[in-house]
């Protein structure tokens, strides 16, 4: 963990290099909004909340630990996958090597984070499957709440760096498919409970996926007519 933190760490120092060097943004904006957005720290623990199951995550270590390993494993995939596709779409070949090699990083680390949990479906089935649901349908990223996190996460949704239908084809869901989760037999009522809970929610995410697509496709068109009314 030590060594996953120290390597986040120099991912944040090349990114910020690049954007500075380049004068890609503000850099005294960058600084300001990073100041900020530590200062306010980020917890996955905050983010489940009172949404957590029955026991108590406040005073069980083991239950903390399966909410982290089971959050790292999608974000790192998530973020692997945004990484990747914001390379693509710089016009920079230095940016694309620089966040393609990042992207590998982020690969490794959720195949650590993956391997984790798959340990502790083993061990703890009930528990982690909870851990898993919580964690799933109540997602989000570490730079939620810094200043202009909705803005950029739309227009990043809106150009192809990561929407909906990434988030549940390039990241739950293989990662679920990896666990084996619709597929084992190892769970008790509470397990199948939050399998069950888990398996609707994706169902109704998957309707979510339409209407984005067709929102974004609206709003897309709109304003391909309005550039194109304006030469």
């Amino acid at each position: 963990v030590g060594r996953w933190t120290a390597e986040e760490n120099r991912h944040g120092i090349v990114l910020r290099d690049y954007l500075v060097v380049t004068r890609g943004v503000d850099p005294v904006a960058l600084e300001q909004a990073r100041m900020i957005h530590m200062t306010n720290g980020y917890s996955t623990m905050a983010v489940v909340g009172d949404k957590a199951p029955d026991f108590d995550i406040r005073t069980s270590s083991s239950a903390g630990f399966l909410f982290s390993v089971a959050y790292v494993t999608f974000q790192e995939l998530a973020t692997r996958v945004s990484h990747r596709n914001t390379g693509r779409v710089c016009d920079d070949p230095l940016a694309d090597r620089m966040l393609a090699r990042i992207a590998a990083d982020e690969n490794l680390h959720m195949i650590f984070y993956r391997n984790l949990c798959a340990a502790s479906l083993d061990l703890a089935p009930d528990q982690t499957i909870e851990a898993i649901n919580t964690i799933v349908q109540n997602f989000q990223m570490p730079g939620a709440g810094m200043p202009g996190w909705r803005r950029n996460g739309v227009l990043m949704a809106k150009h192809g760096i990561y929407d909906l239908r990434q988030h549940l084809e390039e990241v739950l869901l293989p990662v679920l498919r990896k666990w084996n989760i619709f597929e084992r037999n190892d769970f008790g009522v509470r397990g199948e409970r939050a399998r069950e809970d888990l398996a609707a929610f994706l169902e109704r995410l998957r309707g979510e996926v339409l209407r984005f697509e067709e929102q974004r496709d609206r709003s897309l068109a709109r304003a391909a007519k309005r550039q194109h009314q304006s030469v």
